[in-house]
């Protein structure tokens, strides 16, 4: 006699005290031999039956567990993850990838996601039309990868050009290069047939850096420098001992903490929140199980003009790898760029981690060094269980696969 253990869907206990699915009892199904040729068949086929609804609730099976600032859901394909609650860029995302018999391919979904944020100006720090550096211009950072083939596209401090993530896909399919930077940037979509030379400010972005302005230029992102609180030109502090005027010296004491004029200043994640370093950053599993990421942001809100931060840095906004899964970043992106934290998580899922502890693990290495930075980073692996953990901040991301019937918003506490 043969027993096979299964557990059927109706049996998970979802009461809503629970964080996560647990079995309410196991049965037990009992096939026994029969002599006949015609029984013995038919018990093939029942085993076989069986043995097929078992992977099917196996792989229908979502369990949801969270703590201390990490969560971890499983899926099936198709699946889209993106950081934060923009609903319509997953939308955008998902019409692509499940499209027809095949559906359309991760990267092609992941262009559309980034994109259709692009146009909507994600919370005014994607696209167009937000995050006025210190001259008022808002440029775009934006990259795209391919995790079948590790190709990846990107530009940085981008002018003039609107699509950020189409430029980095031009990139990737028609150079051997995988960062440009600046106005060569700008030259290199538009000869592709971008749209452009556009003026990429917004009456809003202008009237938020006229504003800036008025309250002298703070805060920004300088430091050992004079003259202090006041708008630049800006030039280095002369540690050597020499005359300093009281109102400068007045100034310095009064942004830094002791006297040591090379520590930073604690003040700076004043300068850091989610509404000016919300970065979208996109992961894709098509249907085949190929990978995608993409990332498109534009930059930090009054950054030093020529800034590049994480956004277009491979492995440290977004990374992918079919053989292993994804990762997607935001937050400061000046600090969590020095660790590459989606490359670390990635490959900590390659070596046996799971979603959940890999993306902790990637946080935790930063929150160690840097104690008061402020970032988040989902994970998912190439089975589509997906988590997030955070640092400083909560944080959001968004998920769609073919068990949901729309957008689900998953928030992770530190």
């Amino acid at each position: 006699m043969e027993v096979f253990n299964c557990q059927p869907t109706d049996m998970w206990d979802r009461s809503p005290s629970k964080r996560h699915y647990e079995p309410r009892q196991t049965r037990q199904y009992s096939i026994r031999s029969i002599a006949t040729p015609a029984s013995m068949d038919s018990m093939r086929r029942s085993s076989v039956g069986l043995l097929i609804g078992l992977l099917l609730i196996r792989l229908n099976r979502c369990s949801a567990v969270g703590d201390e600032g990490a969560g971890e859901v499983g899926a099936a394909f198709p699946v889209v993850v993106s950081t934060w609650p923009f609903r319509e860029a997953v939308r955008a995302a998902w019409k692509v990838v499940s499209t027809g018999e095949g559906g359309g391919s991760a990267v092609d979904a992941v262009i559309a996601g980034c994109s259709a944020c692009e146009e909507l100006r994600c919370d005014g720090t994607v696209g167009p039309g937000g995050s006025p550096d210190e001259n008022g211009e808002t440029t775009l950072d934006a990259l795209v990868m391919n995790g079948a083939t590790m190709e990846i596209g990107a530009v940085a401090a981008m002018r003039y050009v609107k699509d950020g993530i189409k430029a980095a896909k031009l990139v990737m399919e028609h150079s051997e290069h995988t960062l440009l930077v600046g106005e060569k940037a700008t030259a290199f979509a538009i000869s592709l047939g971008l749209p452009g030379p556009t003026n990429l400010s917004s009456p809003e972005s202008i009237e938020k850096w006229e504003k800036w302005r008025q309250n002298y230029c703070q805060p920004n992102f300088w430091k050992n420098v004079v003259p202090v609180g006041k708008c630049g030109p800006y030039h280095p502090i002369n540690l050597a001992p020499v005359e300093v005027e009281d109102s400068v010296k007045n100034g310095i004491e009064g942004y830094y903490e002791s006297d040591n004029l090379l520590e930073p200043i604690k003040s700076y994640s004043k300068i850091v929140n989610r509404h000016n370093h919300d970065t979208i950053s996109m992961a894709v599993i098509d249907k085949m199980g190929h990978i995608a990421v993409g990332t498109s942001t534009n930059g930090a809100t009054f950054k030093i003009p020529g800034r590049v931060g994480d956004g277009p840095i491979p492995g440290a906004s977004s990374y992918g790898d079919n053989e292993v899964g994804a990762c997607g970043a935001t937050g400061d992106g000046d600090i969590m760029m020095r660790f590459l934290p989606c490359y670390q998580v990635v490959e900590s899922m390659r070596q046996g981690m799971d979603p959940r502890d890999a993306a902790k693990d990637a946080i935790s290495r930063i929150a160690r060094k840097y104690p008061d930075f402020i970032g988040a980073v989902f994970a998912v692996n190439k089975e589509g269980v997906h988590a997030g953990a955070c640092h400083g901040w909560t944080f959001q991301y968004s998920v769609r696969n073919s068990s949901m019937q729309d957008v689900e918003v998953i928030t992770v506490y530190p």
